[in-house]
């Protein structure tokens, strides 16, 4: 069986250090590159082969959630694991929207972060409990609010959110992995839930109730 092949991005070296030696320690896994930061991993990308890249967040220049973002758009082979101190909504919510696999506090014990690596590299996502406590209380608050906006799906108000921020029915499809036509369905929904006629109706609803910003 080959060997996980993983990519380290992380500004600090002595945890980077750590990092590695706790994955060179698994038969499994196998460190083919590491970096301080997220630009010298792009520059130099295409001399490695690798399934996942684990980085941080805050890092110079490039953060992480844009690292994930580039690599989700750029290399679809490349899974993203977020190893981080920032453990808050905004920033895990963030990496799920940019394409990320895992998201993982980076005091948890090194044993668990070898089960993520294991689990992203079979095509499934990991999110420990404290992780998915906060995703589970932020779906709940959506929940709500959607009901106070005419009862809205997630899905819908997902596709409410995109169409309002000037996607077209195509990039929206691309984005949530559906069909055009379903896109289509989701909007006249949406349209018929909120009693609007047009999209820019539907814009003028999401800033006025301050589901986007301008």
């Amino acid at each position: 069986m080959s060997k996980i092949k993983v990519i380290l991005v992380d500004d600090h070296k002595l945890f980077r250090d750590g990092l590695k030696s706790l994955l060179l320690s698994n038969r499994d896994i196998e460190v083919v590159g590491e970096f301080g930061n997220a630009k010298d991993l792009i520059k130099q990308i295409n001399q490695f082969e690798s399934e996942i890249v684990i980085t941080d967040i805050s890092m110079p220049g490039m953060n992480g959630i844009e690292l994930t973002q580039y690599l989700n758009r750029e290399f679809a082979n490349i899974k993203t694991i977020i190893l981080s101190m920032h453990i808050n909504k905004d920033f895990i919510l963030s990496a799920m929207e940019v394409g990320a696999k895992a998201y993982l506090p980076k005091d948890i014990a090194g044993k668990e972060l070898i089960e993520a690596i294991y689990e992203v590299n079979q095509g499934r996502e990991y999110f420990n409990t404290l992780v998915s406590n906060i995703i589970m209380r932020s779906l709940m608050k959506k929940n709500q609010d959607n009901k106070r906006q005419g009862e809205l799906t997630n899905r819908e108000t997902e596709v409410l959110i995109l169409v309002a921020n000037g996607l077209m029915n195509k990039e929206i499809a691309d984005k949530l992995n559906i069909s055009v036509r379903t896109v289509d369905c989701h909007k006249n929904n949406i349209m018929s839930k909120l009693k609007l006629n047009t999209t820019a109706e539907l814009v003028k609803y999401a800033i006025r109730n301050h589901i986007i910003e301008l």
